[in-house]
């Protein structure tokens, strides 16, 4: 009995060293659980109740994390609106960062005339648009239209000030909204992300002052704008 105890121990503490070298948050989950088992039969064995109690507690923990992640593949194949988001707007192909931003997102349909910031508001949000169109007015004019696969709100992002526009769905909209702080921490931490949002968001302030300046020398029809 105890040459069994001490195997299990063991294989548990080989297992998960194996865990902290996995690449994937699934097959780390997988190895810690396994490893959790070892340990808890360890227990039993040795009579270690106390024990027996929390690795009994780290397996039930890990499994239930084990079934959100199945149940989340098992959904979820990644929107359409979001592949659009992380391959042609951010260029992030790395699934665990995926996913990461995905946690930081609110996708939602909005109807048109519901207000997505005001102008002068503090931490206005910042917005993805899909599908769809939002009108943004400076001092109640209308100074150009955000569209599909554009960002509401990034110019507030980077700055740091209050919104500068108001932003109006101005037909049925399929938007993404950000959780600011968590994404600035978020782009902080991973550097590859914190460069795809920083390129995405200056990208799309550039073709909206390039729209902005055709509309005011009679080149083409107001289009844009930043909230």
């Amino acid at each position: 009995m105890d040459s069994l105890s001490s195997m299990l121990i063991y294989g548990a503490a080989l297992v998960a060293i194996v865990a902290m070298a996995a690449t994937s948050i699934r097959r780390m989950r997988y190895a810690l659980l396994v490893a959790g088992l070892g340990a808890l039969g360890h227990s039993i064995l040795g009579g270690q109740i106390v024990w027996a109690i929390v690795t009994f507690f780290f397996v039930a923990v890990n499994a239930v994390q084990i079934a959100v992640l199945r149940r989340r593949a098992k959904r979820g194949s990644m929107l359409e609106e979001e592949l659009g988001l992380f391959d042609r707007m951010l260029g992030i192909e790395d699934p665990a960062r995926q996913q990461r931003l995905r946690d930081l997102m609110e996708w939602r349909d909005v109807e048109e005339g519901e207000v997505l910031m005001t102008q002068g508001q503090t931490n206005p949000p910042l917005v993805y648009v899909a599908r769809g169109s939002a009108r943004v007015e400076c001092d109640g004019k209308t100074v150009g239209l955000c569209g599909a696969e554009e960002f509401l709100g990034e110019m507030s992002l980077v700055s740091g000030q209050t919104a500068s526009a108001t932003a109006i769905v101005a037909e049925r909209s399929r938007i993404a909204t950000f959780d600011r702080d968590a994404l600035a921490q978020y782009a902080r931490a991973v550097p590859e992300v914190d460069t795809a949002l920083t390129h995405a968001l200056n990208r799309g302030l550039a073709a909206k002052v390039r729209r902005m300046n055709d509309a005011a020398s009679g080149g083409g029809q107001e289009n844009s704008g930043e909230a």
